[in-house]
């Protein structure tokens, strides 16, 4: 955690920005997480520990730490976010149950190698790329 903390405080004085302890302590509770989680959860994890911190910064910081490449956004439904740690190292995609809400990550290099082949025919450069399957998990579909 501490090595991502330095690599945040290194982005915000690169950005010209102030590291304060608001943001300190956003990034600390963050990466201690180790599951995906929404601004408003988060928010209310901070004020459960006693934190000062408005919804405001909330959502600020984790802007922040999104541009930083520390963490991944990722769309639900309409206008709600999810938010996980990201480590650059180790892609994966998701299929989130649409009615329970559950998350199961997956790797496949099938599909890392057809997006390829895709891109190479139309010759365009991928940046990244965020593929979510969205539909109902085992258990729901037993209901």
């Amino acid at each position: 955690m501490k090595n991502k903390l330095n690599r945040f405080r290194k982005f915000i004085k690169d950005s010209d920005l102030l590291f304060s302890r608001e943001r300190h302590e956003i990034a600390a509770c963050v990466f201690d997480l180790d599951t995906h989680f929404s601004a408003d959860e988060l928010y209310l994890k901070l004020k459960q520990q006693g934190s000062n911190v408005s919804r405001a910064t909330v959502y600020r910081t984790l802007d922040l730490l999104v541009k930083a490449k520390l963490l991944s956004k990722l769309q639900m439904k309409q206008g709600q976010h999810l938010y996980e740690n990201y480590d650059g190292i180790m892609h994966h995609d998701h299929m989130i149950c649409v009615n329970c809400g559950k998350i199961i990550e997956f790797s496949s290099t099938e599909i890392e190698t057809i997006q390829k082949q895709i891109c190479k025919k139309y010759n365009f450069k991928m940046k990244s790329h965020m593929l979510r399957i969205c539909g109902l998990c085992e258990e729901c579909q037993k209901k």
